[in-house]
């Protein structure tokens, strides 16, 4: 695992860690957008109907002028597959061109549970699985009791 990778994680994990419990029933995650070893954008999922860490960061790199063509998403949990009260992730990633998704955790509800990594890899984003997955599974171990 490369030191780059694991720093990245943790970042996105002290981000998820600020929303932690304020969610409802999605997990609290965080994300950062990274390209070039420039970090781009940051973000954690916001209670219920608010945007999911993914989005959250992608909003705040774009509003500060961005492009996340070619860039690596750092997230503690699998993106989001479907559309409910918020958009997929997966697919909002896809169609921002991001190259490569970082992931800690599948996320283990059973209508995300690998479809979010096959999106992401259907449409050419390289994955990245199990980066810092023993302190995520931590952080989030009352959360993930609920599919055991």
């Amino acid at each position: 695992m490369s030191d780059f990778n694991r720093y990245f994680m943790l970042r996105a994990l002290q981000l998820g860690k600020q929303a932690q419990n304020k969610t409802g029933d999605n997990p609290w995650v965080g994300c950062v957008i990274v390209n070039d070893g420039q970090v781009l954008g940051e973000g954690y999922t916001h209670a219920v109907g608010g945007p999911h860490a993914e989005a959250d960061a992608i909003q705040h790199a774009e509003a500060q002028g961005h492009s996340l063509a070619g860039s690596t998403l750092y997230c503690t949990v699998e993106p989001c597959s479907f559309s409910g009260r918020t958009p997929s992730c997966a697919k909002t990633i896809v169609e921002k061109k991001i190259s490569h998704v970082v992931l800690a955790i599948r996320d283990p509800h059973p209508q995300v549970n690998g479809e979010g990594i096959r999106i992401l890899k259907a449409g050419g984003i390289r994955v990245t699985e199990g980066i810092e997955e023993l302190a995520v599974r931590r952080s989030l171990e009352s959360w993930l009791k609920v599919y055991e």
